[in-house]
């Protein structure tokens, strides 16, 4: 039984790691919904531009920031959590994004939720979530 657990922790591992390392090689930024979120990003080795919108500013405000930042068809990564907040914000993020010719990026966060939805919903509790994998390892 500890040796599935165990293989099953590792398959997790290695595809967070996988996810964490394709991120890290972009070079895009990713947008997240605040200050915690970048703390654990950063604390599980992403050391690429983080945009947080709970800035105080609206959603709108943000992606016209990226817009004039990135110029016309520029990449940006959409990780907001994957609760019912997070897919709101995601959604605006994309739609406001598309329509300022900007090209968003949701792969990440699809595959974060895939790997981490039975566990947690947010961004903020990935570092915690890694710990206990590598704790069963």
């Amino acid at each position: 039984m500890k040796s599935n657990r165990n293989n099953s922790s590792q398959i997790r591992l290695d595809a967070f790691n996988r996810i964490l390392d394709s991120l890290n090689d972009r070079d895009s930024p990713v947008v997240v919904e605040g200050h915690s979120d970048t703390l654990a990003l950063r604390s599980l080795g992403y050391h690429g531009v983080v945009i947080e919108l709970n800035d105080g500013k609206s959603v709108l405000s943000t992606v016209e920031k990226l817009a004039h930042k990135l110029g016309t068809s520029g990449i940006f990564v959409i990780m907001t959590d994957w609760d019912r907040t997070g897919g709101r914000l995601a959604k605006r993020l994309k739609e406001y994004g598309e329509s300022s010719d900007l090209v968003p990026d949701l792969r990440v966060r699809r595959d974060l939720s895939l790997l981490c939805s039975k566990d947690i919903t947010c961004i903020e509790e990935l570092p915690t979530m890694i710990k206990s994998l590598r704790k069963q390892l």
